[in-house]
């Protein structure tokens, strides 16, 4: 996300030529170093994420064929942000190290190498994350309306095309000769970044009005430790990928305001970016993400007064006159003088 952010230090070091040299570098260079710090600490958590996932995914014993999706997603993922770290610590070691001496500092070598091909490499691939990040959360959005008209996420559908196309743009014109978003007097970032901003404050409300819909009625129904798992605050904050939502909020009211601090959360929120859809497949591995097969199964059982709904092999006692779903074994049990022959056979990696 470097190459996005070339605004705030244009701007930020244009401006204060004038003003001592300490003055002028250390909030830019503070922010930056700081941004790269913590990315590289999300980088770590997204690493043990991304191989437990491919680990569950593949022990797992079921046959379904998104395994391999999941497994390649998450890898390709990996991939990107691995090229977005790794050209921001060169760009660093280019700025702070190999050419510290340049006139006028690392600020000035930043700026007159924006363009360079590893910033501009490291910027695709972050953006190309964002864009796959985007599509799962699209995906997950479906899934959660799955039971109403799948017509209701046409318009978040509308935004991430936009948002790609604007994404595209910006990155090819950021990365051209002289790179600079003033010298051409037209700024893509900041539309491509509001773009890309609405479709998540968009998709996560969705998601999260859809669990708090749910959630009422799943934990009149089942017992408290099991609706945690599905409707508690962690399930909420991975599935609606809040926290990615807040901080790009705060990341854009900074870059629009050109902000030195800008620079920090562009490389905090770059690692969000594939760092949330990471946790979901996660939740996927380890069976407790919401699926298709749940909302459906739910969605129609929740209509019957007497029907509990199971997520998981628990053996706790079943009230009298309660037919019993579970949604990964067959069910054969009596409850009173009502026998239960539900058979739910379901996979949870059918998301």
């Amino acid at each position: 996300m470097t190459g996005h952010c070339i605004k705030d230090l244009v701007w930020y070091s244009r401006s204060s030529r004038s003003r001592k040299m300490g003055d002028q570098v250390l909030p830019l260079e503070r922010s930056w170093y700081i941004g790269n710090c913590i990315f590289a600490i999300l980088y770590g958590i997204q690493l043990c994420m991304a191989f437990m996932s491919a680990y569950f995914l593949s022990t797992s014993s079921k046959t379904d064929n998104s395994r391999c999706f999941y497994i390649i997603y998450s890898s390709i993922l990996l991939v990107l942000i691995t090229i977005a770290m790794s050209c921001n610590l060169f760009f660093g070691q280019m700025m702070w190290i190999e050419h510290r001496d340049v006139p006028g500092g690392p600020v000035e070598f930043f700026s007159d190498n924006i363009a360079a091909w590893y910033n501009t490499f490291g910027t695709a691939a972050d953006v190309t994350a964002d864009v796959l990040s985007n599509a799962m959360m699209l995906y997950r959005c479906y899934v959660f309306w799955s039971g109403s008209t799948h017509y209701i996420v046409a318009f978040p559908a509308l935004l991430f095309l936009a948002a790609t196309a604007m994404g595209i743009v910006s990155t090819i014109q950021s990365g051209l000769p002289g790179g600079d978003w003033f010298g051409s007097g037209v700024s893509l970032g900041t539309p491509w970044l509001v773009l890309t901003l609405v479709f998540n404050v968009v998709t996560t409300s969705m998601i999260s009005f859809r669990l708090f819909l749910v959630s009422r009625t799943m934990r009149s129904v089942l017992s408290k430790e099991r609706a945690q798992l599905y409707t508690g605050v962690i399930a909420i904050l991975v599935e609606s990928a809040l926290p990615f939502t807040l901080l790009g909020i705060v990341y854009v009211v900074l870059y629009i305001r050109s902000d030195p601090e800008s620079l920090a959360l562009a490389d905090i929120w770059g690692a969000f970016v594939a760092l949330s859809p990471q946790a979901i497949i996660l939740r996927v591995a380890m069976g407790s993400a919401w699926s298709r097969k749940t909302v459906t199964q739910f969605g129609s059982a929740s209509s019957h007064t007497n029907t509990a709904v199971v997520f998981g092999t628990g053996s706790g006692p079943t009230p009298a006159g309660i037919a019993l779903q579970t949604f990964n074994q067959e069910s054969k049990a009596s409850t009173g003088a009502f026998p239960v022959t539900s058979k739910v056979p379901a996979s949870v990696f059918d998301v």
